[in-house]
This record gives C-alpha cells, sequence and structure tokens, in this order.
C-alpha cells in the first residue's frame, strides 16, 4: 500500500509499505478521508521534530477492512470516524470517562502508521459508526470539532449566551459551529477573509477582524474560547473581553509561557479553563457530540472543507495547507 512520510523540511514523500494487519482487539480500516491539521503544519515546517519512519495524520474517517480477534462492536463495510487515543482502559482517568489524561495516552499515530495511508491499524474501541447524514470527508471533521466540544464543556456554555470566539483557523472556525449549534450568539475574530467568511459561514452572528476588538469588552460576553495560541497575546486579550464572571476556555497551542493579569483574573471573578482533545464528560463523549452536530449542520461543517487532494499528492496538499494565500482551511486527503 501506499502511505505519505514527511522527509525532511517541507518535504513529504509516497512510499510503497506492507499492509499492516490488525492484532487481538484491532482493526484494519481502509481511510477514506484525513485533513491536516496544525500540529500536521508544525512537523511539515520543522518546528517539531518528526519522525521520517512514521506517517503522520490523526483526523480522519474510513471503511472497516479487517477485524482482529476479539472485535465484535463493528463490522467489515461500516464506515466509522476514529477518536485517535490509545489509553489503558484502566487507571482512574480511564475509568471515570477523562481517558485523555491517562498517563498512558497517546495519538494513534504516535505509536503506528497515520492516516495518511491507503489503509491504518486502530483499537476497535476507537470507532465511531457514522450517522447516515455524515459522510466519510465530513467524517473526518469529527476530530477538530470533537476538540471544540470539549472546550465548551469545560466552560459549561449555556444556550442564548453571548461567545467571542479569538481566531478563525480549523478550531476557531470548528468552535463557532459547535458554540452556535448549542444555542449561543457568536462574535468570532479573523486574520484573513476568507477566514472571515468561513466564519460566517459556520454559523457566527458577525465577525471582526484581528486588532478590531475595541469595544467588544462593552458587550457582555459570557465566553472567550481562545484559538489562536502561539506567540499572540490573547490570554490577556481574552480577559480584557469576558465579563466580570464570565469564563475563558482555551485551546491554543501557545508557543511559549505567556503574561496573564492575574489580579484582573481575580477581581472580574472569571474561571479560565484550558482543554486538550477530547473525553466523555458524561453519558455522551465529545465525538457523541461532535457527530451530532455535523449530522445537523451538514452544509455549514461541509463549508470548512476547503481543498482536497489525492494521497499521491500529499505534497502540494501541505504546500495548499500552510499558504493561507490559498484560502486554505482544511485541507483534505483522500487516499
Amino acid at each position: 500500500m501506499r502511505a505519505a512520510f514527511f522527509n525532511g523540511k517541507e518535504s513529504v514523500e509516497i512510499r510503497d509499505v506492507d499492509k499492516p494487519s490488525p492484532g487481538p482487539g484491532e482493526v484494519l480500516l481502509r481511510v477514506r478521508a484525513c485533513g491536516i491539521c496544525g500540529t500536521d503544519l508544525h512537523y511539515y515546517a520543522g518546528t517539531f521534530p518528526y519522525s521520517r519512519k512514521r506517517t503522520p495524520g490523526h483526523e480522519f474517517a474510513g471503511e472497516v477492512a479487517e477485524l482482529g480477534e476479539g472485535v465484535s462492536r463493528v463490522a467489515v463495510g461500516d464506515l466509522v470516524a476514529v477518536e485517535p487515543l490509545r489509553r489503558c482502559g484502566e487507571c482512574v482517568n480511564c475509568m471515570s470517562g477523562r481517558y485523555h489524561l491517562c498517563e498512558k495516552n497517546t495519538f494513534v499515530s504516535d505509536q503506528s502508521q497515520g492516516a495518511m495511508a491507503e489503509y491504518t491499524i486502530v483499537p476497535a474501541y476507537t470507532l465511531y459508526r457514522l450517522p447516515e447524514a455524515v459522510d466519510l470527508e465530513l467524517g473526518a471533521l469529527t476530530e477538530p470539532l470533537a476538540v471544540a466540544v470539549h472546550g465548551l464543556h469545560m466552560v459549561d456554555l449555556r444556550a442564548a449566551e453571548r461567545v467571542l470566539v479569538l481566531g478563525s483557523g480549523t478550531i476557531g472556525l470548528m468552535s463557532t459551529l459547535a458554540a452556535s449549534a448549542a444555542g449561543a450568539e457568536v462574535v468570532s475574530t479573523y486574520r484573513y477573509d476568507h477566514q472571515g467568511e468561513a466564519a460566517l459561514a459556520v454559523g457566527a452572528a458577525r465577525v471582526v477582524r484581528d486588532g478590531e476588538t475595541s469595544g467588544l469588552e462593552k458587550e457582555g460576553i459570557d465566553v472567550v474560547v481562545e484559538t489562536i495560541g502561539g506567540t499572540a497575546p490573547t490570554l490577556q486579550q481574552a480577559m480584557g473581553i469576558v465579563r466580570p464572571g464570565g469564563r475563558v476556555s482555551v485551546l491554543g497551542v501557545f508557543a511559549q509561557p505567556q503574561s496573564l493579569n492575574a489580579l484582573g483574573l481575580v477581581l472580574k471573578d472569571v474561571r479560565m479553563a484550558g482543554g486538550i482533545t477530547y473525553c466523555r464528560p458524561g453519558p455522551h463523549s465529545d465525538f457523541d457530540v461532535a457527530l451530532s452536530i455535523l449530522a445537523t449542520h451538514c452544509d455549514r461543517a461541509r463549508s470548512v472543507i476547503s481543498h482536497k487532494f489525492p494521497l499521491t499528492d500529499a505534497s502540494q496538499a501541505f504546500a495548499t495547507a500552510a499558504d493561507k494565500s490559498t484560502k486554505s482551511l482544511k485541507v483534505q486527503l483522500q487516499p
């Protein structure tokens, strides 16, 4: 089979490799759609160290091709999204549904071949059957949407609240979609014009260009969702805008320590929560909620997919995703 590998800074190559076989409790998945995420782009740019021996890709959906010993929860031919977290299943965090905090937790692509390949192996417990209304390319959006759902769960978002989403990259757009689907009124910030247009398409009531947020602190913003990270001063910005007694959800990945007005945090009685990946905070997992949103808001979600490439064009796909002049939002490989 064919699979993609990083081959150096801004270099991706396709190699022929052996098709893997599922072990006990595992499934061989025929990958049908895999998104390029921000972390993948950090590897591509050389910002994060990469392995030339490991295939990337953790935002994906596909078709069950073969079952390992003992697998009965899915059948060959099922169309599924993948919650790509391997965990022990036995510790306190796993047993309480907070498996994203398991000490043995890793992305499936960290220990084995990722999803930028024709086939990959995943544990059966990571699979979610796609609702009838959700096709495979929408199914590959479940993972980033679940990140946003988790971030909103962390701050107990309620219907009719006012939400400001800082940033309209993938997680920003997914946060806008999730918050609007929950009944919130959403204002989103954007850097590039096509991102602002995308935020409106997924449900924002209004968009504001980065650097033009003056006055939002007077609008009674209940929740701020920070999705930019990097080196941006957005934590302090969020603190200045959120109303007294409001909440801040932090989903951006920061490249260095950030300054924060701790006195303002206290005096405004603000709750700030960081969120990573997804879990099962109650009877429904973040993936369950994300799939429900995708099934109900298909057109909104699909508008985020800006480019689709075959696996053989992985190099072009990464170059497109890394270059915002292409108006890229979510770039998918479809093996």
